[in-house]
């Protein structure tokens, strides 16, 4: 792949991931954000990197950024309570800029549209069985998505996976784990802690993602691509392992209690957005990543031990800087 790459929301957890590795392959890559300064201080200075000021809501400002770029990574990511309008207005101006530069669009998905299905791993033909507001609207960007891709002449490539985990990504479900973990705090989750729980490692999921771009060519106009990540047999073998990793086998893990997160929600918007979504951890949504063994035979994933540490290696840089 050679063509220059636009990232929309090069800031987040999984664009910033994505413009790392584009940048550690050479790639010409630029970026939309709101805050060049910001952009700065998260992604540095480099050659490589062009930094264009504009809103992803912003068609003329996304229109110009997407110019002679063969692939925009649409990797913005409102906070839950903002997500109604302004990721439907973002993407419909993703799907604008990439029609005029005959763009592959990337986008990354995730499991709320597939809805509570335990029945076994999911493939990609899995029904989309929403059973909350955010499942509902996912399922509507990704119908757009594919229909920009069947009207043509953009390609569209959805990734989805499990929860993030990983050095860019920082959220009120990865700091209780491993922020504590490091700090030798006890580690703090959200629902059963005896059920498996997907989880990707994100410089694993944006070296997927380029890959498949660069692939695009053996795609469908429109592919959906499951990302396996990691399934330890239960959370709280992942959480103990986290610990581990850490220097601190006997960190305890606990489960913070619903009760106790709809009292929080009664003063914090996004926890109350979150409790929709208890099936995902209550019960166990875990997708197949056949497809993209077969897509991308060479691929291989970072042991998840290297995964951890590396995260954790993260914190405390970042720990030890502020």
């Amino acid at each position: 792949m050679s063509d220059r790459v636009l990232v929309v929301g090069g800031t987040g957890g999984f664009g910033r991931a994505v413009i790392e590795e584009l940048l550690r392959r050479g790639l010409p890559t630029r970026c939309l954000v709101r805050d060049p300064s910001k952009a700065e201080r998260v992604l540095g200075s480099n050659p490589g990197l062009e930094v264009i000021q504009g809103n992803a809501e912003d068609g003329p400002a996304v229109l110009s950024a997407s110019q002679n770029c063969g692939a925009i990574v649409h990797a913005v990511n409102f906070p839950y309570p903002q997500w109604v309008p302004h990721m439907a207005k973002a993407t419909a101006q993703v799907i604008t800029a990439a029609r005029a530069a005959n763009a592959t669009i990337l986008f990354p998905g995730n499991v709320y549209g597939l809805g509570p299905q335990s029945s076994g791993p999911l493939t990609e033909d899995a029904p989309n069985l929403p059973s909350a507001d955010k499942g509902t609207l996912r399922v509507t960007i990704e119908n757009s998505l594919q229909q920009a891709a069947e009207e043509g002449p953009e390609r569209v490539i959805i990734l989805r996976a499990g929860d993030y985990f990983g050095p860019t990504v920082r959220n009120g479900l990865v700091d209780p784990l491993f922020e504590n973990a490091m700090l030798g705090k006890p580690l703090r989750a959200i629902g059963k802690l005896d059920i498996p729980h997907q989880w990707a490692f994100v410089p694993d999921l944006a070296r997927a993602a380029i890959d498949l771009l660069g692939a695009s060519e053996r795609l469908n106009a429109f592919e959906v691509v499951h990302f396996s990540g990691y399934v330890p047999p239960t959370q709280r073998d992942f959480l103990k392992l986290i610990a581990q990793q850490a220097g601190k086998p006997e960190l305890p893990v606990r489960a913070v209690p619903w009760s106790a997160l709809k009292v929080a929600a009664v003063f914090d918007r996004v926890i109350r957005e979150l409790l929709e979504l208890r099936y995902l951890f209550d019960s166990s949504v875990i997708m197949d990543g056949s497809k993209l063994k077969g897509l991308l035979p060479e691929f291989r994933e970072t042991p998840i031990e290297e995964a951890v540490l590396a995260t954790l290696e993260s914190y405390r840089k970042a720990e030890e800087a502020s």
